[in-house]
This record gives structure tokens, C-alpha cells and sequence, in this order.
């Protein structure tokens, strides 16, 4: 009796459920599912929020169900500028503001360098069978100035140059009131007045005045916010915020009903994919090339702030100045269509560039090109052939898989782990432990001065570049040593 009630009782889970092996591999394959589904939830819930728009667009249009204009233009963009301002230093959004050099350079290539290609692009396409209104309304999408808010969010989500990117958003759409519509009128003779009260209103209560009560709220409640930052992840709700206006901008495409043929609108959208794509591929080049890269004096957070401000497009000016230039006509629908489609490209592709950049921030390769530019470029290839360090300096130069935050270790190097500055060191400068930075001399990432802080223009004395003069830290102690230009590691350099 006890052994059959033994074996029936040992064949009750096999009659019942699955067998234990079985029953393992289900587990498996849901968690793997959960952990997929955890990973690109960003993704799937942009996929989501499209399919929504299209089944209930009166939902989430603006002046719909839930007043979007307000709930989500308003409300979503001022959360994410608000959760800029917890997390920011004052002096490192102070820094950035005073690199006016940067700024140009990102202006440039949003408000001069896309524009003309996209200009280029649409008289081509003239040519074609493609539709006319379709192809006018890629000339208003490339013309317009950087996105608002998802590109200081994916700046920082892949270990950009935030302050940066917030910046340029600010700077950007003040800029584009007056520009974006010069353009128009210049490439498709189009002249009307941008709503430019509007804009700078909209700008100031979703961005700018947010910022500063975080900054203010970050000053008076430190503690508070550090442990807000512990429990709450602020990217994740930037991302959640993305999502609704996504939601928001494909309510009020579905409601419009444009209806277009295929064989316009299919071309259209590969052709903007492809148009972002290589946006992001410019300005990524144009912020790594050696020569640029000097003269502007960019490191890797901000070679991703270029290519998350210089390839993005912005809806809140584009979609007033549509109904401003084409409002009576009959197919402002279609016209707009190109911002929209792009606007969603930018989103889509954007979130998958994050994971890929954060990794090129952080690793060791050097974020620069070419290699043959910068200085004994031949000696330091001979060098590390030979198993020594660039630029004839010390082995010890840098050491413990010491991380280049640029394209130049040589000659000098950085010290125990030492994050190094892609100019500092380009000549000597600074060499510091730990991820630790020269006061004065800062860089992204780095301390001595915040994350994201950099040396003002030009390097003040002490962090002379061109003469190879700097102090070198150990553990946060000046050790007064200069001559980290040839290479050499003094011993009181050498970590203990």
C-alpha cells in the first residue's frame, strides 16, 4: 500500500501539470519573455501608443477627451524640465552656458546644415511622381530647429552632455521663430509671421521656469532629492513623458484623416528614416574629427548631445507655423505629414541609439578621427607595437585600464583608473586619479567640479594645453609635478 501511494503520489505532477523539465522550460521562457519586454519596454509602449492613437484618436487629441493640449504639451514637457532641474548642478549648467561655441556649432548643423540638404533632397524629388505637397512638406520638417524635450532626455540616457543638450533645446526654438520661417519663404516662397509670442510663452512655462524650480527646490531640499533620485528613476518617467506626446502628436494625425496613396507616403517615410539615420552619422562625424574636435573642444557627452540636438526636429514650432504658412489649404494635412513622420522616426531610432552610445561614452576607444592626425601618431603605433607607452612616456602611462574620455593619451596619460580630459591630455595637462580631475580642469564625468563641467575657454594657468603644463592629482593630493607632456610618471605619481 505505502509504495503504490508512493508512486501514484510521485506521478500526481505529471498527471496533473507539467513534468518538473517542462515545467522549467515554460519558467525560462516566460522570464526571458519579462526580461525582453523590461528591456524595450520604451519601444513597445511607442508601438502602443501609436496603435491607441489610431483606435480612439479622440482620446488624446489635442482639445479630444482629455485636453492634450494642456495635460500632455504642457504637462508632460514641464515634468521632464522639472527632473532636469532635480538632477542638474547649477555650476555645470552655468559652464555649458558659457561655451557659446558649442552652441554655434550645433545651431549650424539644425538650422543651416540639415536645411540645405533637405532643400537639396526635395528638388530631386520634384522631379518625381512623388506628391507635391508631400514633398513641400519635407522642405518645412528639415528647416525646423531641434526637438524640445526628447533630446535632453535620450542625452542623458546615453551618458551625454545633458546641460548641453538643454541648452540648445532653449536656444534652438528662440532661434527657429525667426530662421525656420526666413527659410521657407526663401526655399518655397512662403512668407508669414511665426506665432513668436506663443513659442517664447511655451518655452518659458514648460522649460524654463520648471528648470529653475528644480534647481531651486535641488538648492533648499538636497537631501530630499537624493533620495527621490534613490527611489525614483527619472529617466524611466522622461520616457513615460516621450510616450504621451508620441500619443498626443498620432491623435492628432489620426484625427486629421489624411488621406494619401501609398506609393507617396511609403517612399516618404524610408526616405526620412534615411534622412535621420544620416543626420545622426554627420553630426556624430562632424563632432569627432580630429580638427573640429580641438577647436571646439568636444569630448564624447558632447560629440552625443551633438548628435542628439543636430539630427532632431521640434513639432511645437513646426506644427504652428504650418497652420500659420498653410492653414487654408486644403491639404495642410498632408503637408505636415513629413514633420510627423520624421518627429516619430527621431523617437523610434533615437531610443535605439542609447544603449550603443552610453557603452561608446564609457569604453576606451578613443571617440576620434583619424588617429593619423594627432601628433606622433607613427611613434605611438610603434610604441604600442613594442608593448610600450605612446609618445615614448612611462609603461605606467596610464595604468589600470585607465579610460580616455577622448582620442589622445599621448603623450601623458592618466593615472589608476583616471578618466582623461581629450585635449587635456592631448599636449600634457591633467592627469588625475580615480576619476578625479584638477580643479579648474574638469570634464565630463568627472569631479573636481561637477559631472560635465569642463575647463573655461581658453584653459587657465595651471591647465595649459599648448605648453603641456599641469598638475597631476593622486587620490585627490596635488603633487605640484609638471612634465606629464613627455610621458613620464614621476613616482609620486604612481598609485600606492
Amino acid at each position: 500500500m505505502g509504495e503504490a501511494s508512493g508512486s501514484s503520489a510521485a506521478a500526481a505532477p505529471a498527471a496533473d501539470g507539467f513534468p518538473p523539465a517542462q515545467e522549467s522550460r515554460v519558467k525560462s521562457f516566460f522570464k526571458a519573455a519579462w526580461d525582453l519586454i523590461l528591456e524595450h519596454w520604451f519601444i513597445l509602449g511607442l508601438g502602443f501608443a501609436i496603435g491607441f492613437a489610431a483606435a480612439v484618436p479622440n482620446f488624446g487629441r489635442s482639445g479630444g477627451w482629455i485636453a492634450a493640449q494642456w495635460s500632455i504639451k504642457y504637462g508632460a514637457v514641464i515634468i521632464i524640465f522639472f527632473l532636469s532641474g532635480l538632477s542638474l548642478k547649477t555650476r555645470a549648467l552655468l559652464n555649458v552656458m558659457a561655451r557659446l561655441h558649442v552652441h554655434m556649432f550645433i545651431q549650424f548643423i539644425c538650422l543651416v546644415l540639415t536645411p540645405a540638404i533637405g532643400y537639396g533632397i526635395a528638388r530631386a524629388l520634384m522631379e518625381s511622381s512623388m506628391n507635391p505637397d508631400l514633398v513641400n512638406g519635407l522642405v518645412v520638417a528639415m528647416t525646423m530647429p531641434t526637438t524640445i524635450s526628447t533630446n535632453v532626455v535620450f542625452t542623458k540616457q546615453s551618458g551625454g552632455n545633458e546641460a548641453a543638450a538643454l541648452v540648445n533645446a532653449v536656444i534652438g526654438n528662440i532661434i527657429g521663430i525667426f530662421v525656420s520661417p526666413g527659410w521657407l519663404y526663401l526655399y518655397l516662397g512662403k512668407s508669414g509671421q511665426a506665432p513668436y509670442a506663443n513659442v517664447i510663452r511655451q518655452l518659458a512655462v514648460t522649460i524654463i521656469a520648471p528648470l529653475i524650480v528644480g534647481q531651486v527646490v535641488q538648492y533648499v531640499f538636497p537631501d530630499h532629492v537624493k533620495k527621490a533620485q534613490e527611489k525614483i528613476n527619472f529617466g524611466k518617467v522622461g520616457n513615460l513623458m516621450i510616450i504621451l506626446l508620441v500619443w498626443n502628436t498620432f491623435c492628432d494625425t489620426f484625427h486629421r484623416d489624411i488621406s494619401l496613396d501609398a506609393k507617396s507616403w511609403v517612399p516618404m517615410l524610408f526616405l526620412e528614416i534615411g534622412l535621420f539615420l544620416t543626420f545622426s552619422a554627420m553630426c556624430l562625424a562632424l563632432a569627432t574629427f580630429v580638427p573640429l574636435k580641438n577647436i571646439f573642444r568636444f569630448d564624447k557627452s558632447d560629440a552625443v548631445a551633438v548628435v542628439m540636438c543636430g539630427s532632431t526636429k521640434t513639432l511645437a514650432l513646426g506644427m504652428p507655423l504650418i497652420t500659420v504658412l498653410y492653414g487654408k489649404h486644403a491639404h495642410v494635412g498632408v503637408i505636415s505629414l513629413p514633420l510627423i513622420i520624421y518627429h516619430a522616426s527621431q523617437c523610434l531610432i533615437g531610443s535605439l541609439y542609447i544603449k550603443r552610445l552610453k557603452q561608446w561614452v564609457k569604453g576606451p576607444s578613443p571617440g576620434a578621427w583619424p588617429a593619423s592626425c594627432w601628433p606622433n601618431a607613427g611613434a605611438d603605433a610603434a610604441a604600442a607595437a613594442a608593448g610600450g607607452a605612446p609618445g615614448g612616456g612611462d609603461a605606467k602611462a596610464p595604468l589600470n585600464g585607465s579610460d580616455s574620455n577622448g582620442s589622445l593619451i599621448s603623450p601623458g596619460g592618466a593615472v589608476s583608473g583616471s578618466s582623461s580630459d581629450p585635449l587635456a591630455l592631448s599636449s600634457g595637462g591633467v592627469s588625475a586619479s580615480r576619476g578625479e580631475r584638477a580643479a579648474g580642469c574638469g570634464g565630463s564625468g568627472g569631479g573636481g567640479g561637477g559631472p560635465g563641467e569642463r575647463a573655461p575657454w581658453p584653459a587657465p594657468p595651471g591647465c595649459d594645453v599648448e605648453r603641456g603644463e599641469g598638475m597631476a592629482l593622486v587620490e585627490g593630493r596635488d603633487s605640484s609635478s609638471r612634465g606629464v607632456a613627455a610621458g613620464a610618471v614621476p613616482g609620486s605619481l604612481q598609485s600606492r
